[in-house]
C-alpha cells in the first residue's frame, strides 16, 4: 500500500474499526470511518414463489426488530417471475419508481440461472442488468442485491435429461452459485448468499428439514434462513444479535444463525457486500520547496474533500498547495456517496528541501482472531504459513487483499514474507 510518501493510498478501510499507521521518518496517522447511516432500511423484494414463501419480507423485517433495527419493505412477488417478466411487469416498474429505496432485492426464477450459458446469458443476464439500470435511474444511492437461490433437493428432473449438470442437488447448486457471482460482479451489485449458507446447513446439519415437501421451496427453517441471510447481508449486522423466536426449534434456529455469521457475517466482501461503497484514497507527493501535490484516487465517491490546517478544498483531481513555514501539518481527506463516508487523517512533513524521506507502514492483517477470512492492508500476493513450532504449513494466497483460511486447523500460526512476520490466531469454526 504505502511503499514510502509519493505512493500513500489510503486503502485502509475496515468497517467500524478504525485503524492506525505510524511511519519511519514520517508520523503518519490514519484513521478510517464507515458510516452506514440510521438503523432504517427500505427494501423493495422482486422475485417470485421464493421469496413470497411463508412472506420472507415480513420475516425478514421481523428479525431486524428483534436485532434493534427496522426494515421497511415492499414486494412483488409473483409465482414464477423472471427477470425478463419483471422488466415489463407495471407494478416492478410502479414500486421501482417510488424511489428511495436502500435496497431492491433481486431473485430470478429458480432454474434460469443453472441453465446452460448460453441461454442465461440471452435469458437471464440482459434483464437483469436492465432491471439494475431501471433500478439506479429511478433510486440513484439505492443497493441491487440478488438473492442467490439453491438447488433443488435432488436435483431438477424436469431439465436432467437435456442437461446433465441439474441432475444433482450438488450440480444444480454449483451452477447457481456461479451465476448469482456473475450477476454480482457484471452489475456492480452485491449479493445475498442464502444458496451458500443453505448448502453449508445441508453439509453440516442435514437434520435441518430446509425443503418443503416440494423439494423446492422453502420450508419454515429455510425461509428462516434466508431471512436470518437478508438481514445480515442489508444491515451488515452480526446475525447472532437476532433474537425473534421463529416457528422452528429454537437449536435449530441458534445453527442457522451461526451458519450465517461464518458463512456470510465473516465474509462480507466475498459476497461484494460494501465493496462499492466509498473509499478515501490519496497520493502525496513533495515537488518543491514547502509544496505538497495530492492527487486523488478515491474509489466510488460523489464527492471529496480536503482539510488542510482549517481550509476546506473541493478535491477532484490533484491540488498542490504550498505552506508557508516547514514542519509536521495535519490533512484530512473525506470521501462521501449516498449517506457513506470514509475518511483518512495524516500528518504530513513539509521541509524546504522538496525531498522526501522513505517510509514503509506498520503492516497488519484483520479481522485476528478470524475463522474464515482475512484481510491484510498492503499489497502482497503470497506469505508463507508457519504453525507454533517453526513448522511450515503452506503459502497464504492473497487476492485483492483478502485470503481464505478456512483450511488451516484452529491455533496460532506465523505469517512470514521478507517483508513481513505476524502472528495470526485462527479460531474454531
Amino acid at each position: 500500500m504505502l511503499q514510502h510518501l509519493k505512493h500513500f493510498y489510503g486503502y485502509m478501510k475496515m468497517m467500524n474499526n478504525p485503524k492506525s499507521i505510524l511511519l519511519t521518518g514520517l508520523v503518519l496517522l490514519l484513521s478510517v470511518t464507515v458510516i452506514f447511516g440510521q438503523t432504517i432500511k427500505r427494501a423493495l423484494f422482486l422475485g417470485n414463489s421464493y421469496t413470497a414463501y411463508n412472506n420472507l419480507p415480513q420475516l425478514t423485517a421481523e428479525i431486524a426488530q428483534s436485532a434493534g433495527d427496522t426494515l421497511e419493505f415492499d414486494s412483488n412477488t409473483p409465482g414464477g417471475t423472471t427477470f425478463a417478466n419483471h422488466v415489463v411487469n407495471a407494478t416492478t416498474l410502479n414500486k421501482i419508481q417510488q424511489g428511495n429505496w436502500d435496497y431492491v432485492m433481486l431473485q430470478e426464477q429458480s432454474q434460469i440461472p443453472s441453465f446452460p450459458l448460453a441461454q442465461v446469458e440471452a435469458d437471464c443476464f440482459p434483464y437483469a442488468e436492465e432491471l439494475v439500470g431501471i433500478i439506479l435511474e429511478n433510486n440513484p444511492c439505492a443497493t441491487p442485491m440478488f438473492y442467490m437461490t439453491w438447488g433443488r433437493e435432488v436435483g431438477d428432473a424436469q431439465n436432467c435429461p437435456n442437461w446433465p449438470p441439474v441432475c444433482t442437488y450438488e450440480g444444480m447448486d454449483d451452477l447457481l452459485y456461479e451465476r448469482y457471482m456473475m450477476l454480482g460482479e457484471m452489475n456492480n451489485a452485491e449479493v445475498s448468499p442464502i444458496g451458500a449458507a443453505w448448502r453449508y446447513i445441508r453439509e453440516n446439519y442435514p437434520d435441518i428439514a430446509l425443503y418443503a415437501s416440494d423439494g423446492s421451496h422453502p420450508s419454515a427453517a429455510g425461509s428462516y434462513l434466508a431471512a436470518v441471510c437478508h438481514y445480515t447481508c442489508i444491515f451488515r449486522k452480526d446475525p447472532l444479535f437476532a433474537t425473534f423466536n421463529y416457528t422452528i426449534d429454537d437449536a435449530q434456529e441458534e445453527i442457522i444463525r451461526q451458519a450465517v455469521y461464518d458463512v456470510v457475517y465473516n465474509n462480507l466482501s466475498n459476497w461484494y457486500i460494501g465493496n462499492y461503497d466509498p473509499l478515501a484514497a490519496v497520493d502525496v507527493e513533495e515537488t518543491g520547496p514547502l509544496t505538497i501535490t495530492f492527487t486523488n484516487l478515491s474509489e466510488n465517491a460523489d464527492e471529496t474533500t480536503l482539510f488542510i490546517n482549517g481550509q476546506t478544498i473541493d478535491f477532484i483531481q490533484t491540488y498542490t498547495h504550498t505552506f508557508a513555514n516547514e514542519g509536521d501539518y495535519y490533512i484530512t481527506l473525506l470521501a462521501t456517496s449516498c449517506g457513506l463516508s470514509d475518511i483518512i487523517e495524516f500528518n504530513v512533513s513539509v521541509t524546504s528541501t522538496g525531498i522526501l524521506t522513505q517510509a514503509k507502514p506498520q503492516i497488519r492483517i484483520m479481522p485476528n482472531p478470524a475463522s474464515n477470512t482475512v484481510r491484510i492492508n498492503v499489497d502482497l500476493q503470497d506469505i508463507g504459513v508457519y504453525d507454533i513450532s517453526g513448522k511450515y504449513i503452506g503459502t497464504l494466497l492473497f487476492n485483492n487483499r483478502s485470503a481464505d483460511i478456512s483450511q488451516l486447523t484452529p491455533g496460532i500460526y506465523q505469517l512470514v514474507s521478507d517483508e513481513i512476520k505476524l502472528s495470526l490466531v485462527v479460531e474454531p469454526r
